[in-house]
């Protein structure tokens, strides 16, 4: 046999006892003990760590799932707001042209229908004239000099707001009364 030969033979020879070595090998019981404690704990700990984190998993996906069903039809509803607002303005240029019977009622029994339609998912409108402003609800257009209300309410209503659920979909669009110039 060769040199290099016997030296490999040597060499996986160390490595493979190395490996399969003891690591409590020539250590005391207590000290066996301790460490075996010590991995033991280090393992429970670990365990516990995954455990906490599947959880806050498993919590995270049920509240993204809550909102997904909550809030899925957010985007449809946004879109239908328009078709409101259509439906609002036809109704008063009809009762303002004169053509108040059959065509304004019309529109009427459609705007009250799509409106509990859009109620049964969650979207209400945001009650905005004679409140005081607010900021997270309004969205202010103009400001008018007012005797009679109070500064900072609400005088009059431009385009109606509303919520999904408790979630702002549109601001309502408001004119603010302010102090009367002097």
């Amino acid at each position: 046999m060769s040199d290099t030969d016997k030296q490999a033979e040597e060499g996986s020879g160390g490595n493979a006892t190395e490996e399969n070595a003891d690591p409590n090998e020539g250590l005391d019981p207590e000290a066996r003990l301790k460490r075996a404690e010590d991995a033991a704990n280090d393992f429970r700990d670990q365990f516990l760590r995954t455990a906490a984190e599947l959880e806050n998993v498993r919590r995270r996906a049920a509240k993204d799932i809550e909102n997904a069903h909550r809030y899925g039809v957010e985007r449809f509803a946004r879109e239908m707001l328009a078709v409101v607002d259509s439906l609002e303005m036809g109704r008063d240029a009809a009762r303002s042209a004169g053509e108040g019977g059959a065509v304004a009622e019309g529109m009427d029994a459609t705007l009250r229908l799509l409106m509990s339609v859009l109620e049964k998912f969650g979207v209400t409108p945001i009650e905005a004239a004679g409140e005081r402003f607010d900021p997270e609800s309004h969205e202010a257009i103009m400001t008018q000099p007012s005797a009679e209300a109070e500064p900072d309410t609400v005088v009059g209503v431009v385009q109606q707001g509303y919520r999904i659920h408790d979630r702002l979909l549109r601001p309502a669009r408001v004119i603010v009364a302010r102090a009367p110039d002097a």
